[in-house]
């Protein structure tokens, strides 16, 4: 079955995809070439919003990092690539992947 997991419940661990009905642990490969990706996306989109706001210019490296890992792009085969060379620029700015995570409860 090809799911594209649109119905997901996020937990601290992983998520849970309702279409599917597989819950995908933190270190699964679906998990991080999908919501780990994502997560990065907007941590590294928050840095330089913002700058932004701050009036300062946009950091190049950070639209360049932006472009590579995309909105609904398919990274079956680079995404662990796309992490290590997102995180090593994320240290730079003293994020991470879990500095867009809000914990409920």
């Amino acid at each position: 079955m090809n799911c594209d997991h649109n119905h997901r419940n996020r937990f601290s661990d992983g998520f849970f995809c309702e279409d599917c009905g597989i819950f995908f642990q933190k270190d699964s490969p679906t998990y991080r070439k999908t919501e780990l990706l994502s997560d990065i996306y907007l941590v590294l989109h928050n840095v330089n919003a913002k700058r932004y706001q701050a009036g300062l210019p946009l950091i190049d490296e950070i639209k360049t990092m932006l472009e590579e890992i995309g909105i609904n792009k398919k990274h079956d085969n680079d995404y662990e690539e796309l992490i290590a060379k997102a995180e090593v620029l994320m240290s730079r700015y003293n994020v991470n992947s879990d500095s867009a995570t809000v914990l409920i409860g």
